[in-house]
Parts: structure tokens; sequence; C-alpha cells
């Protein structure tokens, strides 16, 4: 059972997302736009990660209407959008289809698992390349023209960082393979997050 009273959990989140935050900025100024980098990110997330009293469905609620089995809730972002940091909330019933990010992009589990499928480009579609569960004390990295799809189907629901170089509204130029249609197509972006900065 979390005693901390709400107000004292918000300071101390607020105040463990920014060191994370610091620590990230830190590795693309060493490191720049390179795997080493992210794998730095996603060291720093993992540690912040098992902060998981700071980080439940008790603060973070899943949504209210149960035609929207997730939503992300904005934790971290830079006055030029670059650093952006959500927590996902999602509950059974999520296929994100193969897509890409047109930025870097790290998830990391806090609660419940995440598949996520692997592919490269294809002559039509994607070929699956691999996969991975992502879960409490694991993680997964992309750069920018990465593709994968995600698939969330447990019955816990599964709360995770996903942390991306730009945020995910200015993400125009995504690209999703529509199986249905046999093409890529443009992935909307996103303008379904809530805000969960402290002071705003």
């Amino acid at each position: 059972m979390n005693t901390t009273p709400p107000d004292a959990r918000a300071d101390l989140r607020a105040e463990a997302v920014a060191e994370t935050m610091a620590s990230v900025r830190a590795a693309g100024a060493v490191y720049g736009n390179t795997r080493e980098a992210l794998e730095r990110v996603k060291a720093a997330l993992l540690e912040l990660a098992e902060m998981k009293n700071l980080f439940t469905v008790a603060d973070f609620p899943l949504p209210d209407d149960p035609e929207l089995n997730s939503c992300l809730y904005r934790l971290s972002e830079d006055q030029d959008h670059r650093h952006a940091l959500y927590l996902n909330v999602a509950r059974s019933g999520v296929d994100a289809p193969p897509h890409n990010h047109t930025t870097w992009a790290v998830i990391v589990g806090i609660q419940g698992e995440e598949l996520n499928r692997f592919y490269e480009k294809a002559e039509t579609g994607v070929s699956h390349t691999g996969e991975f569960t992502v879960a409490p004390g694991t993680g997964v990295t992309f750069l920018a023209d990465d593709l994968h799809s995600i698939h969330i189907h447990g019955a816990a629901p599964v709360i995770n960082f996903h942390c991306y170089g730009l945020a995910l509204e200015q993400l125009h130029e995504r690209q999703y393979w529509s199986d249905k249609h046999r093409e890529w197509r443009v992935f909307p972006a996103h303008r379904d997050i809530r805000e969960a900065r402290r002071g705003h």
C-alpha cells in the first residue's frame, strides 16, 4: 500500500523525472544519435522505473472510456519539444501496427507485459525479424527508421515509459504498414496526451 500523500508523491516524481531526463540529455550530448546513447537512456529509465510507487494506476488511471485501451501521460518535455517522456498506461486489447518513429525511442517496463515485434521493410510490406516482451526491469530501443509493433493482451494493466527524441505531437511523418490496404500510410500525430508535468 502506498502511504505517501499524493502531493509528496508528485514532488518526488518530478524530482526523479528531472534527474533522469538530465541523464537522457547527457547521453545524447556525448554519444549522439547512436545505439550506445540509447542504451544509456534505457539504463537511466530502468533506474527510474524501480520507483514503482511513484508510477501507479492510482495516480495515472486508465481511460474511463472502455473503447480506449490506453492513454499517455506527459512527464517531461523540453521547451523545443525534444526529449519527451511519457507514462503509457494500457489495458488488454492493444495492437499497434508496424511503424517507425522518425526519431529515437526507448520503451521501459514498470508493470505488466508489452510484446514488441520487430520488422524490416520488405518488397511488399514488412518482414518479421524478431520480438521481445517488455516487462519490469527490461526495455527496448529504436533508432528513427527502426520498425516495431506493440501488442498488449494480458489480464493486468501495463505501465511503462515511452521516451522519444521529439514529442509525439511533433511527429507528423511517422509511417505504419496497413495490412488491410497493403500500403504504407502516415500515422496521425498523437493528440490524446494528458498533461502530467508538475506545475502544468
